[in-house]
């Protein structure tokens, strides 16, 4: 029986982070999934939260292997800035909704994960060339 590789801190904080993700991936995936869209862009939107859904089961299953992951963590970083990015182009454009403190926090929330993710995944890759190399 193969003994288990314990989780480091920083590998606990990109977890949680995905995971986190997960459910926010899973449930718009699944609203918008229910909802749809107008009827000339229904099949697009239907489209978008089948992708939702599937960046959903990649996070949660990266989170679940994360002592077994490299670069794959810094990928899913990417969409969640590049949606936060989007978030600020919408804003730009068309102003910030109401409730202001909930879309302003989501916007933050994307960019600070994203951040943290990429952070907490360094850390942790350098911690286990270090315990490797000892």
């Amino acid at each position: 029986m193969a003994a288990r590789v314990p989780v480091a801190a920083p590998d606990t904080v990109v977890r949680v982070c995905l995971l986190l993700a997960t459910a926010i991936a899973l449930g718009d995936g699944l609203q918008l999934l229910a909802q749809g869209g107008p009827a000339d862009a229904d099949n697009v939107h239907r489209l978008m939260a089948g992708v939702y859904i599937g960046w959903g089961y990649l996070f949660f299953w990266t989170a679940a292997t994360i002592h077994r992951q490299g670069v794959l963590v810094y990928f899913l970083a990417v969409p969640i800035s590049l949606g936060g990015v989007g978030r600020l182009v919408s804003f730009a454009q068309n102003g910030v909704p109401s409730p202001v403190g909930v879309f302003l926090g989501s916007a933050l929330l994307e960019f600070t994960l994203s951040i943290v993710i990429v952070r907490a995944h360094s850390a942790a890759l350098r911690s286990r060339r270090v315990a490797a190399a000892a």
